[in-house]
């Protein structure tokens, strides 16, 4: 019999039983063992033959693959060595260079990782990745508030990418960062327009986006030059209909002229709003130029709100005057007209809402008129008259944040009822605080008017149009007189206990802790747990004293309110 024979009939038991390295180490990952795997790719790239190149490949996947995962756990410093010896078993492998690079760039090691990719001769997606470096870089700049730096950035990987998108990071650091001028920026914009492609439909849209914020940050800067070349650009927006981009550009400037009335640049934002009007006429489907005249006149509401918040019931009267002879029958234009009016002349005001008794803001208006009177009567110091007002005021509004304020301001100026000469001595030698000009008056209950007040005055109530007077200064102005020298927070009490007097001691320290309150008319021993708080209702107003840890403290306990005492 041959030898041939035998091997075949034997099955050839030697080859089929042997395995090469690369075969084990196959195996090995199967199992998991990827220490066993590397071992057997580093004995098999010291032997010779094709199985030494194919170890060597295998071995940079794996120190890849393993930098990748160690960067995921945030373990950099672990996962460059990895890298780098990555690196320097093939240095003409692109990947690996690139994903060392990459790597730098992640925990902003930006020149390192430039130069790993610039040594790389001909190396393929280098250019791309150091282009991507340097937008990386850019970000981190103006991140970090070195402008400059980061409009150099974001023009040398502009030098390598001519991306408009690229050019767009440098409307950012205007935007973003207030730095440069928006002249610079619309620059920037027309740079990009330049470069965009007719199909890139998403770079066109944050085209369109950045462009919004230029004219936005342009007329908060007082930059009107800004303004009118921004909204001069052409719409690079290929995929929107052309008679939408017209209706986008007029509503555009409207918004500029908002925002320029929202500035105070009132004349300008006015100007460009009656002139973008103007523009519309006969340049789009009445629908749509009814909906531009409706933004038009909120135009005229907001500078006159603006104006009457500032107190400047004057120029508030000038502008309405204007709007109305635009639009006579606007109802809000007019409810704002009777207010101004009211600043100047309660009587004349309540000739004007005599017309719009039918109305369903007619209540409200009634109670803000009402609103000013109380004001100007406080003004003179008759506050007999300015309560009468308050009481006409709250049965057409109670629950309005206006009636809160003017009640919250009459507190402020009304004392203590009942106050004993006992209490006001015993007040003065604990000396806890100083009431101004020693005047004990319902500061308890004024302070929480204003923090219900605050609970309810969100975004759409500081939009609101039909405000009275001064509304967020005067606020601001009573929430601070009484937070300088008043230590208690204060809450209403609920509608059922409108007459009784509570005090809540809170404790936000750990442990239990025993404290005795002397009220008006008993004595109370409570027990308040660390982290907790505890109501104790007085019954009737009058002085409290409660022995914390920290020595007693005094505190005039007022009918209707929860004053908030830590102990």
């Amino acid at each position: 019999m041959s030898l041939t024979l035998v091997l075949v009939g034997s099955g050839c038991a030697y080859f089929q039983n042997s395995k090469s390295k690369l075969d084990e180490a196959e195996i090995a990952l199967d199992e998991g063992d990827e220490a066993r795997a590397e071992e057997l790719y580093r004995d098999a790239m010291r032997s010779k033959g094709k199985d030494s190149s194919e170890a060597r490949a295998l071995l940079i996947n794996m120190l890849i693959n393993r930098g990748g995962r160690l960067m995921e756990a945030d373990r950099s410093d672990d996962a460059m060595g990895h890298y780098r010896e990555a690196l320097s078993l093939d240095q003409t492998r692109d990947e690996s260079r690139i994903a060392y690079a990459r790597a730098l760039m992640k925990v902003e090691r930006f020149t390192e990782a430039i130069d790993t990719l610039m040594e790389g001769k001909g190396c393929r997606g280098c250019k791309t990745m150091i282009a991507v470096i340097y937008l990386e870089r850019g970000q981190a700049g103006l991140r970090d508030k070195e402008y400059a730096d980061a409009l150099e950035d974001f023009d040398l990987a502009l030098a390598m990418n001519r991306d408009p998108i690229t050019v767009l990071n440098k409307v950012d650091v205007y935007t973003e960062g207030h730095y440069g001028t928006g002249i610079e920026a619309v620059g920037y914009l027309d740079h990009a327009m330049r470069l965009m492609p007719p199909d890139q439909v998403g770079a066109q849209q944050v085209w369109w986006d950045k462009r919004i914020g230029v004219i936005y940050n342009a007329a908060l800067n007082h930059e009107d030059s800004a303004i009118n070349a921004a909204l001069d650009l052409e719409d690079v927006r290929r995929s929107v209909d052309p008679a939408q981009r017209v209706l986008d550009k007029l509503n555009l400037r409207m918004y500029a002229a908002s925002l320029q009335i929202y500035a105070k640049d009132y004349e300008l934002g006015t100007a460009r709003g009656l002139a973008t009007y103007a523009d519309a006429e006969g340049a789009i489907p009445a629908d749509d130029l009814a909906a531009l005249r409706e933004t038009l006149m909120g135009l005229f509401m907001q500078r006159a709100a603006i104006h009457l918040a500032a107190d400047e019931d004057g120029a508030a009267r000038k502008i309405l005057a204007q709007a109305l002879e635009l639009e006579p029958e606007n109802r809000i234009l007019s409810f704002q007209n009777i207010i101004a009016t009211a600043a100047r002349s309660t009587s004349s005001a309540r000739k004007l809402l005599v017309a719009w008794e039918g109305d369903p803001a007619y209540d409200r208006l009634r109670a803000l008129l009402e609103l000013v009177y109380v004001r100007n009567m406080m003004a003179v110091g008759q506050f007999t008259a300015a309560r009468a007002g308050l009481g006409r005021a709250e049965r057409y509004a109670p629950e309005l944040l206006d009636t809160r304020l003017a009640r919250a301001e009459l507190e402020a100026e009304t004392r203590f009822e009942g106050l004993k000469k006992a209490w006001y001595e015993r007040y003065r030698e604990l000396g806890t605080y100083s009431y101004p000009k020693g005047r004990i008056n319902y500061y308890g209950r004024a302070l929480a008017q204003l923090h219900l007040i605050r609970s309810q005055y969100d975004d759409a109530q500081a939009r609101d149009y039909l405000r009275m007077p001064a509304f967020g200064t005067r606020l601001d102005a009573l929430e601070q007189r009484i937070s300088e020298f008043y230590p208690y927070d204060a809450e209403l009490a609920p509608s059922d206990k409108a007459d009784k007097a509570i005090l809540v001691l809170k404790r936000d320290e750990s442990g239990e802790l025993e404290v005795k309150v002397t009220g008006p008319k008993r004595e109370h021993v409570v027990k308040v747990a660390g982290g907790s708080q505890h109501e104790i209702e007085l019954g009737v107003p009058g002085l409290a004293v409660v022995d914390g840890p920290g020595g007693p403290k005094a505190v005039f306990a007022e009918p209707g309110v929860k004053i908030t005492v830590a102990i």
